[in-house]
């Protein structure tokens, strides 16, 4: 069921959504190529919390191969980690990249999305390749390879393994603050995969 549009509060709100927007969309469409994605099966969720409070449970979409990114960290590391406010929803969210996602506190001015693709390390450098140079700065201590990009604040890739662990950080106020979020949530997350 489609959740109701929020306000956009601020010129900055608009301009972090489209940045994820833009980089969720070439992101995937990177990773995925022009192949289509295996079907996506919903998992049973298994939250006990009450009603409309976070939940890390094994929610998501069945991707063979891909680990739940909901499993990654639990939901109330994520909401302290990333400054979100208390008794933020998450879930998974569809992804068509073959990959899976998950959100937190989607489509407010403060949210997170995590998301992992199986993609080869050809893959994830050539996606990294398409990024304007002098833009792209390395993370050093992530995964096998992690970057950022100045274009989009608050978004982190990580190498690990066979995937890239996409964190991104969107809050309506700073996005030094959404940079310095994504950073730590990715040190939490990587160490799972």
């Amino acid at each position: 069921m489609p959740s109701p549009r929020p306000a956009i509060r601020t010129r900055s709100t608009v301009l972090a959504t489209a940045a994820l927007a833009l980089t969720v969309s070439v992101t995937l469409s990177a990773c995925g190529g022009n192949s289509t994605p295996p079907p996506l099966a919903p998992v049973a969720t298994n939250s006990t919390g009450p009603t409309g409070a976070a939940s890390g449970s094994a929610q998501g979409f069945v991707v063979p191969g891909v680990p739940d990114p909901c499993a990654l960290i639990s939901a109330d590391q994520v909401i302290s980690i990333g400054h979100l406010p208390d008794g933020s929803k998450s879930g998974a969210i569809a992804s068509n990249s073959g990959g899976r996602s998950c959100a937190y506190n989607a489509g407010h001015p403060d949210m997170v999305t995590i998301s992992l693709t199986g993609v080869t390390k050809s893959g994830f450098d050539a996606f990294r390749a398409t990024i304007p140079a002098g833009t792209v700065s390395s993370i050093s201590g992530l995964g096998e390879e992690a970057y950022r990009s100045s274009q989009t604040p608050g978004v982190i890739d990580v190498y690990k393994h066979g995937f890239d662990l996409n964190i991104a950080v969107i809050h309506a106020d700073t996005y030094a603050s959404a940079s310095d979020d994504a950073k730590a949530l990715a040190q939490a997350a990587v160490g799972k995969l």
